[in-house]
């Protein structure tokens, strides 16, 4: 790695002067199980790093009437650990169980999991690997070797907690020298596979809050990966149903891995609201999800074999929370 300068920042305040400071020559440690790898592999190169674990504000987990707020900093396995999760929010605690190991989770945040980078098969390789290749699109390059013939980067957000938020409604508190903002975590990302997040050099994502969940709703996480352990996912997806007398009244499906950005299911959403949920509008909607993912996402990576695991997975999916077997 590169020289830089190191800060151990205690508050809030003097992050946001460092970014400010910096700009976008400035990165934020949390977990350091994503960055610090990339950094050993000459993909980034920042000029400072600031470690942002000494900020106590930003490990909380309160519990309200109107829901929960966590802190950036909460490592994954506290929260996969947490009573509240299982009970009440097990679509979160599914998605944190598939992060990498036990070891990983116990240093991995969940602000540093929401705000993880994209991936890419040749990116993501060896500098040896990269210098036989002309540069990407993500390396400042103008091809992608992902998708041939792709006119933008189409590196992969493969995070596992994203979808579940979306489903579950969440929402990013951030700040700046300027201000605060607080937006939904579906808001957060650009669908740019160069510059995922709308985050500007100078803001820090400091909570992640979303509202309880009526009693009747159930949620659920699945994913395809070639390993079953310690491996990105090829497709993830996450739903959360409520039904009023065997009628959907509200629905969220989120598909993730499949392009820059989480794919939203809105036409599939709309299409169950109101319905009595049965195995062949499930299977409707199943068949109809991956040309609803194409659209969404404009992304040339969701080939035939993408397509029959998205099916499978909103099939299986809506099968759980609708407890359709």
């Amino acid at each position: 790695m590169k020289n830089f300068d190191y800060f151990e920042p205690k508050s809030v305040t003097d992050v946001l002067a460092l970014l400010a400071e910096y700009g976008e020559k400035a990165a934020i440690l949390a977990g350091g199980t994503d960055l610090i790898p990339r950094m050993k592999k000459g993909l980034i190169s920042p000029s400072c790093l600031i470690n942002i674990a000494r900020i106590s504000g930003l490990r909380k987990i309160e519990e309200s009437q109107e829901g929960l707020k966590i802190g950036p900093m909460v490592p994954l396995a506290l929260l996969e650990r947490n009573p509240l999760l299982s009970s009440r929010y097990p679509v979160l605690q599914k998605a944190i169980s598939h992060v990498g190991t036990p070891s990983l989770r116990n240093a991995a945040t969940i602000g540093g999991n929401i705000c993880l980078d994209t991936k890419c098969i040749y990116r993501d390789q060896g500098q040896t690997w990269r210098r036989a290749l002309e540069p990407c699109f993500k390396l400042g390059g103008q091809r992608c070797y992902v998708v041939r013939g792709g006119k933008t980067c189409h590196a992969s957000l493969a995070a596992d907690t994203v979808p579940a938020l979306i489903a579950l409604g969440a929402e990013v508190r951030i700040l700046s020298s300027s201000g605060e903002r607080s937006i939904p975590v579906e808001a957060l990302y650009t669908g740019d596979g160069v510059r995922p997040l709308v985050l500007s050099h100078g803001e820090l994502l400091t909570e992640i809050t979303f509202p309880s969940l009526s009693a009747g709703a159930r949620s659920a996480y699945l994913r395809f990966s070639f390993r079953k352990a310690i491996d990105f996912p090829l497709v993830s997806a996450a739903f959360c149903l409520e039904e009023q007398d065997g009628v959907c009244i509200n629905v969220r499906a989120v598909l993730g891995a499949v392009a820059p950005q989480p794919v939203r299911l809105s036409l599939l959403e709309e299409t169950l609201k109101g319905k009595n949920i049965t195995k062949d509008l499930l299977r409707s909607c199943s068949e109809e999800a991956p040309n609803e993912a194409l659209r969404s996402s404009k992304s040339g990576r969701i080939d035939a074999f993408t397509r029959k695991v998205i099916a499978r997975l909103v099939y299986q999916g809506l099968s759980e929370v609708s407890e359709r077997k």
